[in-house]
């Protein structure tokens, strides 16, 4: 199900308005793919907004500058903010200057990151294969010609819902972790990679058991 579908109160609020949720506010430099992802989940009380990307700004202080100017003041205690980011071109030699400097000040601001190497892509394929599939895959192409193989067709313009069920996530989410664990580098992952799992536990940590879907359970306790 959506999160467009269900009712949500209003981001800007008075005296007599309140919401009752959790906001998860994210910017990312792939104008497609993670909007529709986080679309396809609804969790009671929780509200994961992407920002649509319509400058399609894809630079790591593109990405920033979106999260930091969206709604600011209306931000909540309990609310987060992210970005998601992938390596791809961007830990060139040319690019890598502006890329940390992006980084720094989004740790200065307090807002969360997770890098993917090389791409969001390679998120989405941990919902189907384990660690050692993935961390041979050198670039973008490589990862997004996997993901094909496996769901038989991929267009990160149309993503489907039943190619990402919810029953996925823990394994995507474990396998992620685990991957993660192996890699050095910090903010620049020296291997194939992706930090979307850190989202996805902070997501299920805002929620009760009994708010949460039954096949995110294991996140709580990771």
């Amino acid at each position: 199900m959506s999160l467009t579908n269900r009712k949500t109160r209003p981001l800007k609020r008075n005296d007599t308005e309140f919401r009752d949720d959790r906001l998860f506010l994210i910017a990312s430099d792939d104008t497609y793919a993670p909007k529709q992802y986080f679309d396809f989940f609804a969790i009671s009380r929780i509200k994961v907004l992407v920002i649509p990307n319509e400058d399609n700004g894809s630079h790591a202080q593109q990405v920033v500058d979106r999260i930091r100017n969206y709604r600011a003041d209306d931000l909540e205690e309990y609310d987060e903010r992210w970005i998601l980011l992938d390596t791809d071109h961007c830990v060139q030699s040319a690019h890598i200057s502006s890329y940390m400097s992006a980084i720094r000040q989004a740790k200065e601001l307090g807002i969360n990151i997770a890098i993917s190497r090389s791409c969001f892509e390679v998120w989405l394929l941990l919902h189907y294969v384990d660690v050692n599939e993935v961390s041979g895959l050198g670039n973008a192409a490589d990862v997004e010609a996997a993901l094909r193989r496996k769901i038989g067709s991929y267009n990160k313009t149309n993503l489907k819902a039943e190619h990402f069920p919810l029953s996925l996530v823990v394994d995507a989410c474990q396998r992620a972790k685990r991957l993660d664990s192996m890699v050095l580098g910090g903010d620049i992952p020296e291997s194939t990679t992706s930090r979307v799992y850190l989202l996805w536990q902070a997501i299920a940590s805002k929620a009760l058991r009994t708010q949460l879907p039954q096949e995110l359970w294991p996140l709580i306790s990771d």
